[in-house]
C-alpha cells in the first residue's frame, strides 16, 4: 500500500512496517500495566503518609504533590485496563510478592534521608524505565491508548526523578547506608532495567520493613513556623468585626 501523496499513514501512528511487526500480547500488556498501576498505587500511599509528621515545609509539599501525580495516572492505568477486555480488573492484588516488599522496604524506610532516596532513586527511576520498555515493545497502532497514557506519565515521572534527586542532593540521602541497601535489598527484589520482580517468593530480603513503620498523627513544622495549628490568625475576630467591609469577608 502506497500513501497518498506521500502523507503520513495510521494517522502519524505508526509506519506501514511498524504496524505489520508484532508487538505484545493483550495478556502481557495487562499484566505490564497492572505493574505499573500497584507501584504508582504504592507510591501514592507512603508519600501521603509521610506529610503530616515531616516537618520541612518543602519536603511536604514536595510529597504532596508528587503524591497528586502517582494518584492520576494510577486512575488512567485503571481505565486502560478495564478496556482491555480483562474482567474482572485484580487491581488490588499484588502483582507479585517481591513488589510488595520492595515497596514495604521503602515505605518503612527508618529515616527522611533513606526514604526520599528510595522513593525517587530505585522507587520512581525504575518504574519510568520499565515503561520505557514497554513503549518500545508494544504495538504502536493496536495499543496506541496505553502508550499515550503511559508517555505522558513517564514525561512527569522523569521530571518528578530530577527533582528528588535534588531533594537527595540538598539532604546528603545518597550515603553508604542508602546506597548499600539499594544495592544488597533493593536491587535483590526489583530488576531495576525492567522494573520486573526478580527475586523468588521464598527468601525474600528485608531489613527495614522486618518492623512496619507506625503512622505518626502529629502534624511537625519545622523551626521557621511557630504556629503548629494555624491560630496567628483568628478568623472569627476578622468575619465578625463591624470594622470590615462584606466583600473582604467574603474573600
Amino acid at each position: 500500500m502506497t500513501s497518498y501523496h506521500d502523507l503520513p499513514p495510521l494517522a502519524g501512528l505508526c509506519t506501514m512496517e511498524e504496524a505489520l511487526k508484532p508487538g505484545l500480547s493483550v495478556e502481557e500488556c495487562v499484566r505490564r500495566l497492572k505493574r505499573f498501576h500497584y507501584a504508582f498505587v504504592r507510591l501514592h500511599g507512603m508519600l501521603t503518609a509521610r506529610i503530616t509528621s515531616e516537618p520541612i515545609y518543602e519536603l511536604k509539599t514536595a510529597f504532596a504533590h508528587h503524591a497528586y501525580l502517582c494518584a492520576e495516572h494510577a486512575t488512567a492505568i485503571r481505565q486502560r485496563v478495564g478496556e482491555m477486555r480483562e474482567p474482572p480488573l485484580g487491581l488490588e492484588e499484588v502483582p507479585h510478592e517481591a513488589l510488595k516488599v520492595f515497596f514495604d522496604e521503602i515505605e518503612y524506610a527508618p529515616t527522611t534521608e533513606l526514604f526520599v532516596h528510595g522513593v525517587y532513586i530505585p522507587g520512581l527511576a525504575s518504574l519510568s524505565i520499565g515503561i520505557e520498555r514497554y513503549l518500545d515493545e508494544t504495538h504502536p497502532l493496536t495499543d496506541a491508548p496505553s502508550r499515550r497514557i503511559l508517555k505522558f506519565a513517564q514525561s512527569e515521572i522523569d521530571d518528578v526523578v530530577q527533582i528528588g534527586i535534588k531533594i537527595c542532593l540538598a539532604l546528603h540521602a545518597e550515603n553508604d547506608e542508602s546506597m548499600d541497601w539499594q544495592h544488597s535489598i533493593l536491587s535483590e527484589l526489583i530488576d531495576i532495567r525492567t522494573s520486573d520482580a526478580k527475586a523468588k517468593h521464598e527468601n525474600l530480603p528485608r531489613r527495614y520493613s522486618l518492623t512496619q513503620r507506625v503512622f505518626d498523627p502529629i502534624p511537625r513544622r519545622d523551626e521557621r513556623f511557630q504556629d503548629l495549628w494555624n491560630q496567628g490568625v483568628n478568623a472569627e475576630a476578622f468575619l465578625y468585626s463591624d470594622s470590615t467591609r462584606p466583600t473582604p469577608k467574603r474573600l
